[in-house]
């Protein structure tokens, strides 16, 4: 068997690895158009910080290890430009020699990730200009930052890299300006929450505008409908798409956000194609269909199903789905959510009953701080169905309690009688989980 896997950050290497776990006979071929292994993006904008710490930090695991032991051929600069779907092979140019050959596969694993959304505005191919998405971007924006430091910084986007990016610059000593398009930030949380987030960038003397339209960049002025601001560096993280264009050009069917269409066991509508990762489809288990929700954790687990499938097609597995959980630090502030967020909630027509409730992490005991905890639950029933949460100390393993009881499909009734631990330390006798879960058995 030969298995061909486009892309190897994350679902790639994750279906590799599964592939000659089940079938260390396969022959196992990654092709990989940077010169980086699996990594952790999640990390670049905290490597950032560190001005002698190398951005091979973030590597997975080192090239000789997924040679060596896990026996994947894992090649790198090599870029697919043709796939032949009725033929089964692939066509690959090394970037190193500009040489071309052909791949034959009997399964093909799409995973090709996502790629930044570029402005296709004037003086945004300056050399100050840095699109925050893969490794090679945190590279030059580390170079750019040490060797030339900027005394202003401008981010365009403010989303969960941009916030994070504002962060670091911010502890580098620069205050840094976010310009977003939208007329809110973070649209994914209620107000609750994103009141909180505003607030603390403003404490922490971050400019955050919101509703303004980019025109142009000359030099060092970027000129917006909200004025002209001087820049001596731009970060871009204005988001991402799915990068498809080959597996579109190869017949591969295009769903939701022009991800890969993909079935419940990831395959596609192409022959002994498989495709998983930011590229494809997510299956979101509340609602029962197909979403777009790029995450790493995601895109490893269905790199495992994935393999799993491809060595054992006749007891194939479902991807078994997300439930949408994420969390950013923003300074002090951890923020996270799981579930259905507000709007998809508004969207749906469900009768929901929302929570908010404020509270201390700890008991009678040095540190700690506070939390605002949003529950999202089902009137009657008191289905929980989406919860957030922002605040300093232990905030995203209280949100994993509310992720499990979503992926169980616990009530606030069943959420209020949990034996959470206790011990001042950790939590106060009544955890602000178990607190809010009280506060909603009350209203559902």
């Amino acid at each position: 068997m030969k298995c061909v896997i486009i892309g190897g950050i994350a679902a790639g290497l994750s279906a590799a690895s599964q592939i000659k776990r089940q079938s260390p006979e396969a022959d196992v071929i990654v092709l990989e158009k940077s010169g980086d292994v699996s990594y952790a993006a999640c990390g670049m904008p905290y490597n950032l910080f560190f001005k002698d710490r190398p951005v091979e930090r973030l590597y997975a695991m080192p090239l000789e290890v997924i040679r060596g032991e896990r026996g994947v051929d894992y090649r790198l600069h090599q870029e697919v430009t043709r796939i032949d779907a009725g033929g089964k092979w692939v066509e690959v140019t090394d970037l190193q020699t500009g040489k071309s050959y052909s791949e034959s596969y009997d399964f093909l694993i799409y995973a090709t990730g996502n790629k930044a959304i570029h402005l296709d505005i004037p003086g945004f191919d300056a050399i100050d200009v840095f699109y925050f998405r893969t490794l090679e971007d945190t590279r030059r924006a580390k170079e750019f930052l040490y060797q030339r430091p900027p005394a202003k910084v401008l981010l365009v986007g403010a989303g969960y890299t941009n916030l994070e990016v504002a962060d670091v610059l911010t502890n580098l000593k620069l205050a840094p300006v976010i310009l977003e398009k939208a007329p809110l930030i973070l649209p994914s949380f209620c107000e609750e929450v994103r009141e909180k987030v505003v607030a603390k960038a403003r404490e922490k003397g971050v400019e955050l505008l919101t509703g303004v339209d980019i025109e142009e960049k000359s030099g060092r002025q970027v000129k917006t409908s909200a004025g002209t601001f001087d820049a001596d560096m731009v970060v871009v993280a204005a988001g991402a798409r799915p990068n498809t264009a080959l597996f579109a050009a190869a017949g591969g069917e295009l769903g939701v956000a022009g991800a890969v269409k993909v079935d419940r066991y990831l395959r596609t509508n192409l022959d002994g194609v498989f495709s998983g990762g930011d590229c494809a489809e997510h299956y979101v288990r509340q609602l029962g269909l197909n979403s777009y929700f790029p995450l790493g954790p995601a895109a490893n687990k269905q790199g495992r199903v994935i393999g799993h499938n491809i060595c054992n097609p006749d007891r194939m597995t479902e991807f078994w789905g997300i439930d949408q959980t994420a969390v950013f630090k923003f300074f002090d502030y951890t923020v996270a959510t799981t579930g259905l967020s507000e709007r998809q909630l508004q969207t749906l027509g469900k009768d929901v009953v929302k929570v908010v409730v404020d509270g201390p992490t700890r008991g009678e005991f040095p540190g700690g701080g506070t939390i605002r905890i949003v529950l999202l639950c089902e009137k009657g029933s008191g289905l929980l169905l989406g919860g957030q949460m922002v605040g300093e100390d232990v905030v995203a393993k209280r949100l994993d309690i509310l992720a499990t009881a979503i992926y169980k499909k616990m009530t606030v009734f069943e959420i209020a009688e949990l034996d959470l631990s206790y011990s001042p330390p950790y939590a106060p006798v009544w955890d602000p989980v178990l607190v809010a879960a009280n506060v909603a058995v009350k209203k559902v």
